[in-house]
């Protein structure tokens, strides 16, 4: 009765077990010894649990877990591991599905898919699909060490299971403190620089450094900024003895946003680059898209630095593309490049070089181009191509965006390795943007970049101090001129005891993941706050921004129940506002932490109303209570017939739904007369209060 199911996965040798509960799995499929080696409880028993007998399937069941309980349709793949029985050592991979609302395990026994790849190893296209399979067992082991060491306090807190992975890792493993310093490395990292732990210096971490600094141009901004990078390294180890190094390399931050540790992995990838240099084709071009790769790219590049014409240099990063691939596999994130590159290519002309820098990043060597405005209208046919949407098999449609850095030769640089920093910095400032965007390099921009750094700094430094404040502004009822909710604005004042203005330092919190503990600092003092209000009047209802970050924190529900409980405050006069333009970019997640954020009474607003896409569908889908109608469209209301129209209908579109309504940035009395004229009765704006200091906000209610 499986059969469809074995075939619509595209497996054949395998093992099917139903989820029935937590940790609770029946066996439909696959008897083979392999199978009960791995799952011993299933030969005797109906209904079976999973032990730890495996490290590497029960560390994947933590995710697939949390994916069984969301219940949408779909499959979670956990990369190829390697498993050692009594009689054979398993290539496997494990996947988590749901069907029609029944939960599924697979484990997928790839030992003659392994076996013949082996037996073609000669064949250097064959070991680089061998070898990026392989790679799916490393990535997934460092996204586990990254969320472990980002919890806990200290390294005893890694799971026990992932600590034996760890020292029986086929790569090399190190873990380094926040000033670099070794905290632990697995046997597999000495042996790749044939040390041992005996050895004096140098260490492997050293040695890594070494050529890190040596040869990765942008060093200095991965490290300061905290960046991923992935890349390979060439050790000249002795006058006979060269490797190259695939390295991976991931900062990880606590809580509050603080660097604690390092996370390097490195892979001896010398004999596939021999293979490469053997085979010129492959050696030199992507082995997804047949685009060049960063290698022959940057040859490229240096020709063309030494023929002295000018030309820009494009880097582009495709948003969102890892949210494709965690979701849907990387099966179809290769199907969107393909697509991608498809579409691309028919804009360039034939001077012009498309390449494939790794992972999301591509990169054109813009030649026909003489003016930077000329370049621009390049770049906007790029983005307007990219974000036409793509489609999966089944018909879902995907969306990517697409940032570019864009550097001019010889204007911003006269060498390659500067030309190709300067539009990676470039790209860097385009991600800061909500929307694709594209960046040309200047030295504002430069400029720009340490400002941005020199502010993450201190941004670091103000959440250890508290150096944040919440001011409070009235939303009136104007029917009777009564305050019936208060907004909460973060202020930031510095030791100077300078104001920051939130628009200065909150796209640069959310930029480097440091909206996560500040907000968490919010939620802890809005329920302090509004017990403190209810004193003045119980009836008072507390409104808190979130930012899109905060949506995908998964300790949000967390935070807001602790201050509940901590406070005794009541949760329904906590109402929490959320950007219309957040449903579209993550609904499914947005509509489960909303859901979670209703069972404890919580009130939801849609903040910004009208601006974004789509948004009655999503409104008919999602229980909230409110919302705001954006003050952009209440600031012309006295001499735009079209932002009346617009307010009308979003009067009309929340009364229909039975929603509250409530409109921003009131500042005139002709405002406040449509309004109430037209039955939107709750505002806010300067006509009736600026935000101010909580203290001040209480001198108001006392005074009604």
């Amino acid at each position: 009765m499986y059969t469809s199911l074995i075939q619509a996965l595209g497996i054949i040798n395998c093992t099917i077990v139903k989820r029935h509960g937590n940790n609770n799995f029946e066996l439909l499929y696959g008897t083979n010894d392999w199978a009960y080696a791995l799952l011993p409880h299933a030969r005797d028993d109906t209904h079976f649990t999973i032990d730890d007998h495996s490290p590497y399937l029960q560390d994947f069941l933590i995710d697939a877990e949390h994916f069984w309980q969301i219940g949408n349709d779909g499959q979670i793949q956990s990369g190829i591991w390697s498993e050692k029985t009594a009689s054979s050592l398993l290539r496997l991979e494990a996947i988590a599905a749901v069907t029609k609302g029944e939960c599924f395990l697979v484990i997928n026994n790839l030992e003659q898919q392994y076996a013949r790849q082996q037996k073609t190893l000669q064949s250097a296209r064959e070991l680089l699909i061998t070898n990026d399979k392989m790679l799916a067992e490393q990535e997934y082991l460092q996204e586990r060490l990254e969320t472990i060491l980002r919890q806990a306090d200290n390294l005893t807190a890694l799971q026990a299971p992932l600590n034996k992975v760890i020292e029986h890792a086929e790569f090399g493993i190190i873990i380094a403190d926040a000033d670099m310093q070794i905290v632990q490395q697995n046997p597999r990292a000495l042996a790749l620089f044939e040390l041992s732990e005996q050895q004096a210096p140098p260490s492997p971490l050293s040695i890594t450094m070494r050529l890190f600094n040596e040869q990765c141009p942008s060093v200095e901004r991965i490290l300061s900024t905290h960046s991923e990078w992935r890349g390979e390294l060439f050790w000249h180890m002795s006058e006979y003895v060269n490797k190259w190094l695939d390295l991976s390399l991931q900062a990880v931050v606590d809580a509050q946003g603080a660097l604690v540790n390092w996370i390097f992995i490195l892979n001896d990838v010398t004999r596939l680059k021999y293979l490469q240099q053997r085979n010129e084709q492959l050696g030199m071009y992507d082995i997804v898209t047949d685009l060049p790769n960063r290698h022959l790219l940057l040859q490229n590049t240096e020709s063309a630095v030494s023929d002295q014409h000018p030309f820009y240099f494009l880097y582009l990063d495709i948003k969102w593309f890892k949210r494709v691939n965690d979701r849907y596999g990387h099966a179809v994130g290769d199907t969107l490049l393909i697509e991608l590159v498809e579409r691309i290519q028919p804009l360039l002309g034939d001077e012009n070089l498309l390449a494939r820098m790794g992972g999301d990043e591509f990169a054109i060597l813009l030649h026909d181009t003489t003016s930077a405005k000329e370049c621009d209208a390049f770049c906007q046919r790029l983005i307007q191509t990219v974000e036409q949407p793509f489609y999966t098999p089944d018909k879902q449609q995907l969306r990517v965006g697409l940032n570019i850095g864009v550097a001019h030769y010889p204007s911003d640089a006269t060498d390659c390795e500067q030309l190709v920093r300067f539009a990676d910095m470039a790209v860097y400032s385009a991600k800061r943007q909500l929307d694709s965007h594209a960046a040309f390099y200047s030295k504002s921009l430069k400029d720009i970049t340490m400002k941005r750094i020199a502010m993450e700094e201190a941004l670091r430094k103000a959440i250890k101090a508290r150096e944040f404040e919440l001011f409070l502004q009235p939303i009136i009822d104007m029917r009777s001129g009564g305050i019936v909710k208060a907004e909460a604005l973060i202020r930031w004042r510095d030791k100077s005891n300078k104001l920051i203005s939130p628009d200065e330092f909150i796209p640069i919190a959310e930029l480097c993941g440091l909206i996560i503990p500040i907000g968490h600092w919010v939620i802890e003092q809005a329920g302090n706050m509004l017990k403190l209000l209810h004193s003045y009047n119980d009836q008072l209802t507390l409104s808190v921004n979130l930012s899109p970050k905060q949506l995908n924190d998964e300790h949000l529900l967390d935070a807001f129940t602790a201050t509940i409980n901590k406070t005794g405050i009541d949760a329904s006069k906590v109402e929490l506002e959320i950007t219309e333009g957040v449903l579209i970019d993550n609904f499914e997640r947005v509509e489960r932490h909303i859901r979670q954020l209703r069972k404890l009474g919580i009130r939801i607003s849609i903040d910004d109303f009208g601006t974004g896409y789509s948004s009655l569908r999503y409104l008919q889908r999602l229980s909230v209570d409110t919302v705001k109608i954006d003050r952009s469209f209440v600031h012309d209301l006295s001499d735009n017939e079209n932002d009346k129209a617009i307010v009308l209908a979003v009067i009309a579109i929340a009364k229909s739904l039975g929603l509250e309504v409530i409109a921003e940035g009131v500042e005139t009395k002709a405002q406040r007369h449509f309004l109430m004229d037209n039955a939107c009765f709750i505002a806010q704006g300067y006509l009736f209060g600026r935000p101010v200091p909580v203290d001040d906000f209480c001198q108001l209610l006392s005074c009604e």
